[in-house]
């Protein structure tokens, strides 16, 4: 059910991107995927907890043959970044000569996805890619980072639902909520 507002902890959210357009965004990039993977069997790396949602919609529109593997970074505490990246699960399957993606929520300042990006390199894969439900250029601030593909753009404001969170609240929205500026 589509709620226009929602409350978490001390903080308003306010509905900005529906259901319909966030699988309309991923029904997009899984025709991409569809063209540039189909004959390589893939390994999807998808990047705990945020994208979970996403990359459960975008790997079940996918008819040919992939692998996934899970990794955890965190670098977020509240409504903004440390800027300390720790890597809580690291990639566990051999990537040697594989072709990869990088399943992401979002990618703003382009840090996690660098830092995650080397440490796949280092193990001498076929490719590295990053796929991510939405990804800001204006805010990053890794020069040379290309996000292959990409979802949607989002509101600059601090986002919840469809697998974002606030404190690890907000998740299991299916529609996308902004914050509401505070006075």
């Amino acid at each position: 059910m589509e709620r226009k507002q929602i409350r978490l902890k001390d903080k308003t959210f306010i509905l900005t991107i529906t259901e319909e357009q966030i699988q309309a965004a991923v029904a997009d990039v899984a025709a991409q995927l569809t063209r540039d993977y189909a004959d390589k069997n893939p390994v999807f790396v998808i990047v705990l907890n945020g994208a979970f949602m996403f990359a459960g919609d975008l790997l079940r529109l996918l008819k040919f043959p992939y692998q996934i593997a899970f990794t955890k970074l965190s670098s977020y505490q509240g409504v903004s970044s440390t800027g300390r990246i720790i890597e809580q699960l690291p990639v566990h399957e051999d990537v040697t000569g594989r072709h990869l993606v990088i399943i992401e929520d979002i990618v703003e300042s382009g840090h996690s996805m660098q830092y995650l990006k080397e440490r796949l390199m280092e193990r001498q894969p076929a490719s590295v890619e990053i796929c991510a439900l939405s990804f800001k250029p204006e805010k990053c601030l890794v020069s040379g980072l290309t996000v292959k593909y990409v979802g949607m753009k989002l509101p600059e404001a601090f986002i919840v639902g469809y697998g974002l969170d606030y404190d690890e609240l907000g998740r299991e929205y299916r529609d996308i909520y902004a914050l509401v500026a505070e006075q």
